[in-house]
């Protein structure tokens, strides 16, 4: 069952006849990282908010099958993450906690009242939390990703998140409104709020949307929420590994949670390499608009061996490589294995994101080594560049606990989001891809030594079966 559905609760039909955003797509991702300008929020703009971020884009029958795609990209088509919205100020809309149902474009209500103050006491009283117009809350039900990957199903539901994310960050930045994300909260507490069990189904971030709103006032008493929701299949399996890494990555307390997102980690970049290079950076005014590109998002299942541009490739990078407003700090790279791109020489690279120069670690065709470390697909030998997100995990746990293991995911899936918008947006495409481990660090050399490969996505000119005939 890919929807969550709650068959006693009546929905309320959201606006169909939605204009998406015509912002360039270039520019609402960029602006997502600073602070908006707009306090109000309508409950169009909502809607567009939350179309983009996991809305119904089309439907195709495969091998007898019905597929529904949606608007961000998921490991396997498989849409574990949930959209729960806590109301505070939107419109005409009361307030409560709702659920986001893609399926109809529907708001499902839960629980009435302002939920926004036990939110932000669960995440040590984050002040944007409290400010919010509405506060997202995602969650994975973890068995969607599970049945197909296993234990490993936990970090894809991070990356899913994350480009979810990259979809919403953007959305709202083109409505004008101010985001935060928020990833150190009491599990408890929120999953008590969504009646979810934290094993079957947790919770994995908070989003403010907008601000300056009427702070809440007396809390709304919390009684269990016995809602009956469908089954997803008639046999479900737990992977208890699964579980365990979830677990071993809560917060109990509001206290714990302060602690989380107080902790620091100090950046020291490698030192620079001989042999750089920095393209010219196309415009931000550039490539489709964001509800274009949106409506247009796929992911290439065949790439032409072709090149694309560095100024293309710089692009990709520079938009999709800022950090976001949330609670925790920067915790990954950004490597390159470059096929064919006009300007650079074929080789492994490493990306200053400071500086947005592509460091050359060693020059050579790897189309067939880019190939093997993805788990030996052809997209990775094809593409025009794969770009592998990495991350030292062993330093971001001892500094920030188990939580950063979380963090770590969603962020590298929020800059894959980003370069997948990027890419589309420009007339290219894109797939996010999964990888040999240890391969892939030994591959970089001794530059990424102690760190851990989190997401790879290839980029390039997308083909048809007959450039690989």
């Amino acid at each position: 069952m890919p929807y969550k559905l709650y068959p006693e609760v009546s929905g309320l039909a959201l606006p169909r006849d939605l204009s998406l955003a015509r912002v360039p797509a270039l520019e609402a991702i960029a602006a997502s990282d600073a602070p908006g300008g707009s306090d109000e929020l309508s409950l169009e703009a909502l809607t567009r908010i939350l179309f983009c971020a996991d809305g119904l884009t089309r439907r195709a029958r495969v091998g007898g099958e019905d597929y529904h795609f949606r608007a961000a990209p998921s490991a396997g088509a498989l849409y574990p993450i949930e959209i729960y919205a806590a109301v505070a100020t939107v419109g005409e809309l009361e307030q409560g906690l709702y659920h986001f149902s893609p399926a109809d474009l529907r708001l499902r209500g839960l629980r009435r009242g302002d939920w926004r103050g036990l939110i932000a006491r669960a995440a040590a009283g984050r002040p944007s939390l409290l400010e919010a117009r509405a506060v997202i809350v995602l969650s994975a039900i973890f068995w969607r990703s599970a049945w197909k990957y296993r234990a490993r199903a936990y970090r894809y539901c991070f990356w899913d998140a994350g480009t979810m994310l990259a979809n919403l960050l953007a959305a709202a930045a083109a409505e004008g409104l101010s985001t935060e994300v928020v990833t150190a909260f009491a599990d408890p507490e929120i999953e008590t709020l969504l009646g979810i069990d934290g094993e079957r189904e947790g919770a994995l971030c908070l989003v403010a949307i907008g601000g300056g709103a009427i702070a809440p006032g007396a809390e709304p008493e919390l009684p269990p929420l016995n809602l009956e929701t469908i089954p997803l299949s008639r046999d479900e399996v737990g992977y208890p590994d699964l579980v365990r890494m979830h677990q071993a990555s809560r917060l109990l307390t509001p206290d714990e949670s302060a602690e989380a997102a107080g902790a620091q980690i100090d950046s020291v970049p490698p030192p620079p390499t001989a042999w750089v290079v920095k393209p010219e950076l196309l415009d931000a005014s550039a490539g489709l608009s964001l509800g274009e590109t949106i409506l247009r998002r796929g992911s290439s299942r065949v790439f032409a061996q072709k090149a694309i541009t560095g100024e293309e490739l710089a692009t990709m990078m520079a938009v999709s490589s800022g950090h976001p407003r949330c609670d925790f700090p920067p915790l990954s790279d950004t490597y390159l294995i470059v096929n064919a791109v006009d300007g650079m020489e074929p080789g492994a690279y490493y990306y200053r994101r400071q500086t947005r120069e592509f460091e050359l670690l060693k020059a050579a065709n790897f189309r067939r080594e880019a190939g093997y470390l993805c788990l030996e697909q052809p997209l990775g030998a094809d593409c025009s560049a794969l770009v592998c997100y990495m991350g030292d995990l062993d330093r971001a746990l001892g500094a920030l606990g188990n939580r950063a293991y979380r963090d770590a995911h969603l962020e590298a899936g929020l800059e894959g989001g980003r370069t997948y918008l990027a890419a589309y947006a420009l007339g290219r495409g894109a797939t996010g891809l999964t990888f040999y481990d240890d391969d892939t660090t030994k591959f970089f050399g001794s530059h990424a030594a102690g760190k851990s490969p989190l997401l790879m996505v290839a980029i390039g000119v997308p083909g048809s079966s007959e450039d690989k005939s």
